[in-house]
């Protein structure tokens, strides 16, 4: 049997039906490779898409991704279809999800949360200080956000923190080891209160999630011996370039009635903080803010990431915001800047497109502080039909 050699000087003694056969058989193992352990993946189509169309491939898992979707052969379809991903391809997916938690464009940041919701968890990442840990605390021993102020020293555990779920029936999130181990603190501190349900709680949460920490500790461990021959320059460079930069947002006040829009749907945009309570936060929130549950000018503006509520604000205050483009009305259709052509300009709302100015504040007020709800209702049909 002619052996065939894959190098340079090799090739030139190859006619073209073997060197054609080494190319068609190399494919074919990669694809073998790719389809014996597959993950299915509901992949949203902002996502998809842009795996196929302008994702410009640098690591194995990018190509994986964008091969995985091409082969899918979905189009331009704008609904959501399960693809076969391979696990590094799922973790290319995974770190565009997460880079599009805090992008402007509000279809970019549904499709990155639908992921990470879905899929986060079905990722293996070859490095184990990667890992998530999932967690539930009862409330007895969720008491964590009134802790927060052990944790200005470990800003990333905090981090970590706040992007988890706080509500008055207890927690919920995913998080790192370190965080994993704060917790896991946490809940022996509550092993030795003088409350029944405290100490039965804490014992019950060490006992649930300590043995998947301990294993992810031991795997880490192994990970770090064993790179532990690689150069020290390596070493040093290598947390530097994994850390993302975060720039600080460019923050502008705005009265809170600027974001209320008088339906059902819900506004969005970055929050930085109540400008009488001081400067805004560099970075700040991403939420969401229902006309609906507003009551009687307070507004509960919502994490868009957990959907708890991270402030209170009264419609007439002053607010840091960075406005966010809106999600599409009907899946991803609505701002999908890769269709063929041009889409049809949409038309802005009546406070802004109408030639007779913002809605009177005073309508607005009214709207909110009527003295009964009859002609609160009054008002809010007022300004419902302002510029039509």
């Amino acid at each position: 049997m002619q052996h065939i050699c894959d190098c340079d000087v090799c090739r030139e003694d190859l006619d073209l039906p073997a060197l054609k056969w080494l190319v068609d058989s190399q494919e074919l193992e990669r694809e073998d490779r790719m389809s014996s352990h597959l993950i299915p993946v509901e992949m949203p189509a902002q996502l998809r898409k842009f795996a196929v169309y302008k994702l410009v491939p640098d690591t194995d898992g990018q190509h994986e991704l964008s091969t995985l979707c091409k082969a899918a052969n979905e189009g331009r379809s704008n609904s959501a279809s399960v693809i076969g991903l391979t696990n590094v391809a799922l973790g290319a997916a995974l770190e565009i999800a997460r880079e599009w938690r805090h992008s402007k464009n509000g279809n970019e940041i549904q499709a990155g949360r639908t992921l990470l919701k879905n899929h986060e968890m079905e990722y293996v990442p070859e490095d184990p200080r990667e890992r998530r840990h999932e967690f539930k605390m009862p409330k007895s021993i969720a008491g964590v956000p009134s802790h927060m102020w052990m944790l200005k020293d470990l800003p990333e555990i905090a981090a970590d923190l706040k992007a988890c779920s706080w509500t008055s029936a207890g927690g919920s999130g995913r998080v790192t080891y370190e965080t994993m181990g704060w917790l896991l603190e946490r809940a022996e501190s509550y092993v030795r209160s003088d409350s029944s349900a405290a100490q039965r709680a804490g014992k019950k949460f060490i006992a649930t999630y300590r043995p998947a920490w301990e294993e992810t500790g031991r795997l880490i461990t192994e990970y770090l011996e064993e790179g532990a021959g690689q150069e020290p320059e390596e070493l040093a460079v290598e947390p530097e370039e994994a850390l993302p930069t975060v720039e600080a947002r460019k923050w502008e006040k705005h009265r809170l009635n600027k974001f209320v829009d008088w339906d059902d749907r819900p506004s969005y945009f970055w929050f930085g903080g109540v400008v009488k309570d001081g400067a805004a936060d560099p970075v700040g929130v991403l939420v969401s803010l229902t006309w609906r549950e507003s009551e009687k000018g307070t507004n509960y503006l919502r994490d868009v990431d957990t959907n708890g509520v991270v402030a209170t604000v009264h419609s007439m205050s002053q607010v840091w915001a960075a406005p966010v483009d809106p999600p599409g009305e009907v899946g991803e259709a609505a701002v999908d800047q890769d269709q063929d052509q041009e889409p049809e300009p949409t038309p802005e709302p009546a406070e802004k497109s109408s030639p007779r100015g913002p809605v009177p504040e005073n309508w607005v007020w009214m709207a909110e502080e009527a003295h009964s709800a009859t002609a609160r209702a009054w008002w809010r049909r007022k300004v419902e039909s302002w510029g039509r």
